[in-house]
């Protein structure tokens, strides 16, 4: 499973670590006890994915409290991951005004607003976020938009940022592509650069299916058809190994649930 979530960004990541902020402190200032159950009962769902129940669990609190940042907050999260963009954005607005969970709020609204293809708004939400509480993930991100908006120089800066506070496989892989980026568009003495980079990246992370992606094209450009294919054959292994992963884990899960199912009868 790991080499996939590498694939998709690390948008799954930075959710599932700003998820894991949103506990307690709303139950301790007073909330009504009914829309704190809501809430939990949202969490649970919000945690197995399962979208539209949590949506209704946090919407049932904010019906009771509508001044429960939490509830604004996780229902946000709910929505981003249901691809409902605006209506997240929206939650998060409202946590803002709130004065709440600022850093959080910042970082997931920029999620949202870059999913939406609005890069300069992601940019100044990450900014933001930033700027209220350091965090590798949101930094990593804006790194990211600055390249995706095409300012390459900020983002190797970015990256130059972080791999000095902390120095990850992401971080890495992250500077890589933006050398390789620079070395097709002419500047062919980031290529090593690049290599080096992707190198260190497969070292803390042996099965990063990205960068070994990444890496088979440096060896193109570099002219090493061996190495190039050597790294092509071994992204697609650990693809299959993960997708196969996947596959079983849902079936799993599948019999599980009958299983309860089965039990709850008798």
């Amino acid at each position: 499973m790991r080499p996939l979530i590498y694939i998709m960004t690390p948008v799954l990541i930075l959710t599932i670590f700003l998820a894991s902020r949103f506990v307690t402190w709303d139950a301790i200032k007073g909330v009504d006890r009914q829309a704190q159950l809501h809430v939990q009962k949202g969490t649970a769902s919000l945690r197995s994915w399962k979208l539209p129940q949590a949506i209704k669990a946090f919407t049932r609190a904010i019906e009771i409290e509508p001044r429960y940042a939490e509830a604004y907050m996780k229902r946000g999260l709910a929505y981003y991951r249901s691809a409902q963009y605006e209506t997240a954005i929206a939650d998060y607005t409202e946590t803002l005004k709130l004065k709440r969970y600022q850093a959080d709020a910042y970082a997931s609204r920029g999620e949202a607003y870059q999913s939406l293809g609005d890069l300069q708004r992601a940019i100044e939400d990450y900014s933001a976020s930033l700027k209220r509480r350091w965090n590798a993930s949101v930094m990593q991100k804006r790194a990211e938009t600055y390249f995706k908006h095409g300012n390459t120089q900020k983002a190797l800066a970015e990256y130059d940022d972080l791999i000095k506070r902390k120095p990850t496989a992401m971080a890495y892989y992250g500077r890589g592509n933006v050398y390789l980026h620079l070395s097709i568009r002419g500047h062919e003495n980031r290529l090593k650069l690049a290599l080096a980079d992707l190198d260190q990246a497969i070292a803390l992370e042996p099965r990063f299916a990205s960068a070994y992606i990444s890496r088979a094209q440096v060896h193109s450009h570099l002219g090493d058809r061996t190495l190039e294919s050597q790294d092509t054959k071994h992204a697609n292994s650990l693809l299959i190994d993960a997708l196969d992963k996947q596959i079983i884990d849902a079936i799993q899960k599948q019999v599980i649930q009958a299983l309860m199912k089965h039990i709850h009868v008798f």
